[in-house]
């Protein structure tokens, strides 16, 4: 009997502690199952953040590219993989060595156009050379007859700048100095004359003064208000002596050559050159001397 009652008593035992055990599993399982829940919904919380952080990087990447369109560019799509920004090249050609631009680069530039005559010949030149170039129009310029030529500049992956409505130094500049309401008045006439031809989509930003910036006084309020038209102002750093007095103009393809040449040692070296050239009537011998240059 005793024998008996210790082993009932020891089962007892043995079952009591084993319930206990079983419980403890059981509770250490609800606790895994609990911590589970809570990393899967944790999971599913930040994969829930991801898609809304990625859908706003989506919609404000979708708002930039809006904002692109609604300000227009200067020149078509493809033309971004070698365009750069004014404000990088006039850092570079101001404080040479300092800007993002690290490769040696050479803008050409050709203003006073758009014309049947020049014009054309330029393009073709540009286009057997594989360049490109940037052609400052005159809003005057612009009409049924040269619009084809404009819209060609474009197309072929040029940029355009503007370069006044008239081309007038009086007007702009009397007594030489900066007349800001008739330069912010060229400049909105200039941009409309482009975008007759080009489409409202179209939008340069890059100006050049008629004469060089450097030419002329008075112009700080000038530069604010063509700002504020999102335009950027820039001159050259070389040229081919085509601005010249009938005088005072090469006369001779080694002459402008030579003139060229000369004209990169009167500003500071610097990874950028940009050449002012002109297609205007008249100026036959840049175009003869351009393959050259």
């Amino acid at each position: 009997m005793v024998f008996l009652a210790l082993l009932l008593i020891v089962g007892g035992i043995y079952t009591t502690t084993r319930y206990f055990h079983d419980e403890q599993i059981k509770r250490h399982a609800v606790r895994i199952s609990k911590q589970k829940s809570k990393i899967a919904e944790s999971q599913r919380q930040a994969s829930k953040e991801r898609l809304r952080t990625a859908a706003r990087v989506a919609k404000h990447r979708e708002m930039e590219k809006v904002a692109a369109a609604k300000m227009g560019q200067n020149h078509i799509e493809s033309a971004n993989q070698y365009a750069y920004p004014v404000a990088q090249v006039k850092q570079e050609m101001d404080a040479p060595y300092t800007s993002p631009i690290k490769e040696k680069v050479v803008f050409l530039t050709f203003d006073d156009g758009p014309n049947t005559v020049n014009s054309p010949k330029v393009l073709d030149i540009l286009s057997q050379a594989g360049v490109h170039g940037t052609f400052f129009v005159v809003g005057k310029q612009v009409s049924p007859e040269t619009a084809p030529v404009l819209k060609a500049e474009y197309d072929a992956g040029h940029a355009i700048g503007l370069h006044s409505m008239t081309h007038d130094y009086s007007l702009l500049y009397p007594s030489r100095v900066g007349a800001t309401a008739v330069i912010e008045n060229e400049a909105k006439s200039a941009q409309a004359a482009v975008q007759q031809v080009l489409g409202s989509d179209f939008r340069s930003h890059i100006w050049r003064y008629p004469g060089g910036h450097f030419s002329w006084k008075g112009l700080a309020a000038a530069d604010v208000a063509l700002s504020r038209l999102g335009l950027d102002w820039i001159d050259w750093d070389a040229a081919v002596g085509d601005a010249l007095s009938p005088a005072q103009e090469p006369k001779t393809e080694d002459a402008m050559l030579q003139y060229h040449l000369r004209s990169l040692n009167v500003y500071p070296a610097s990874n950028v050159r940009v050449v002012l050239m002109h297609d205007a009537l008249g100026k036959d011998l840049t175009v003869k001397t351009l393959p050259r240059i």
